[in-house]
């Protein structure tokens, strides 16, 4: 694996609705607050969209109910907040559109804040800083990008890692895909011959299936959670506090080393300055140990 400091820039179609309600007495500067003073889709309800297969973010379980790191940290999040949240699965085109076309309140899943998103959507603070890695087949012999030029490139169509490919990996033919898991599935068939992901994500397959990561470079933006451009600006900030909260009391950090095994980024902890003290307690989680 090839490790550099380099740092590249990295409608709505649901299929299927999926309903997790919860209910529980909330916390922090919301604790008072009740579920109509937000601007929501539905009175009192979270319209949230995610998807199915974007490990270890957002997933289905074998009972068909999401979950992930950022549906856990979102349910959290709403339990504060005195809110029930309503889940329904897409890709994540149709979470960007969806916002847009104001069917959803908020997109849960690892969604790069990327400036050319900030003019379609709202974004909280990110919650999440990572890799963009490019994985192989594990016998493969590439490490360097250049040893991917002429060959078939897999990304999730209007996925972060598209822009990649396309800025850092001229040489290589880029194949787009609707998801991860049509995105992986050619990879192990021998249809493309590389496909660049989130480096969580890439974690996740490398764990399962008989892949290797190549290439590993820093990210330019955080994961954080989209939200309308008109929604509500108060659920947005109140949401952002309740992470902070989850930050403070531990609740972060036990979600964070129950998904992930990498340090915490240290430009996470710029944008999440709470995490700092934190890190100080779990040495293990300090910027740079890998």
């Amino acid at each position: 694996m090839h490790l550099t400091s380099r740092r590249p820039l990295l409608a709505a179609t649901a299929v299927v609705t999926l309903l997790l309600s919860l209910s529980a007495c909330g916390g922090g500067a919301a604790a008072d607050a009740t579920t109509s003073e937000y601007k929501l889709v539905q009175d009192g309800v979270i319209t949230a969209a995610t998807q199915s297969e974007q490990p270890p973010f957002a997933i289905t379980d074998a009972a068909g109910r999401p979950t992930g790191f950022a549906v856990e940290l979102m349910n959290e999040a709403a339990k504060r907040l005195d809110l029930k949240v309503q889940y329904k699965t897409t890709t994540l085109q149709g979470i960007l559109a969806g916002l847009s076309a104001g069917q959803y309140d908020i997109g849960v899943a690892g969604v790069g804040a990327t400036a050319e998103r900030k003019k379609s959507v709202s974004f909280t603070t990110p919650f999440y800083w990572g890799f963009t890695d490019v994985l192989t087949l594990k016998n493969g012999k590439q490490d360097a990008l250049p040893d991917f030029d002429g060959k078939r490139v897999g990304a999730v169509s209007g996925s972060v890692q598209e822009t990649f490919v396309h800025r850092e990996m001229g040489g290589a033919e880029l194949v787009k895909f609707k998801d991860q898991t049509a995105l992986i599935t050619q990879l192990l068939s021998g249809g493309i011959e590389a496909a660049v992901l989130g480096g969580a994500s890439a974690d996740a397959y490398v764990a399962k299936e008989p892949v290797r990561i190549a290439v590993k470079l820093e990210s330019l933006q955080g994961s954080a959670f989209p939200m309308r451009k008109n929604g509500d600006p108060e659920l947005l900030k109140d949401i952002d506090h309740q992470i902070d909260q989850m930050i403070d009391d531990g609740t972060y950090i036990r979600l964070y080393k129950k998904y992930f095994h990498d340090p915490i980024a240290a430009d996470l902890i710029k944008e999440r300055p709470k995490l700092a003290e934190q890190v100080m307690e779990h040495p293990d989680l300090a910027p740079g140990r890998r």
